[in-house]
């Protein structure tokens, strides 16, 4: 890989934090994302009563090659490899990731990891996250005097 295709690798390993580099990519759209300066993976992300749910946009990885952590009860990191294809070649473009990666999401409400479920399905994987007991809403009953 030459200096000039690493570039927005190394803007995003050095120069630019995790948060930076997401606000300039959802700043820039699609610019950002054609030089390399959104986050990887792409996520779509949204919330019911009961749990956040993560689409991830993950084409060739294998399930062996990715991992789902949830920590400090508010956060889900999702890491993997994009294993290089084998033996010498002569690239004439390359524009799918490969190499390790990293996306921390962080949630509002804490989650309830014993009961996360994460599928990966044609190159999305697809996680529910259901929210802790404690910070789901409760219906209280209101009862006369």
């Amino acid at each position: 890989m030459t200096g000039v295709n690493r570039l927005p690798e190394l803007m995003n390993q050095w120069l630019l934090g995790r948060e930076f580099n997401e606000s300039l990519g959802q700043l820039l759209g699609e610019t950002g994302r054609r030089l390399g300066l959104s986050a990887y993976p792409a996520v779509n992300v949204w919330e019911e009563t009961d749990a956040y749910h993560v689409e991830a946009e993950l084409p060739g990885l294998k399930q062996e090659d990715l991992q789902v952590v949830v920590a400090h009860r508010t956060q889900v990191t999702i890491s993997g490899d994009h294993k290089a294809a084998a033996g010498e070649s002569s690239w004439h473009r390359r524009e799918r990731p490969v190499g390790k990666f990293e996306r921390v999401l962080t949630f509002p409400a804490p989650l309830d990891a014993d009961k996360v479920e994460a599928r990966l399905e044609n190159g999305v994987l697809h996680l529910t996250l259901p929210k802790a007991e404690e910070a789901r809403p409760r219906r209280i009953q209101v009862t006369g005097g």
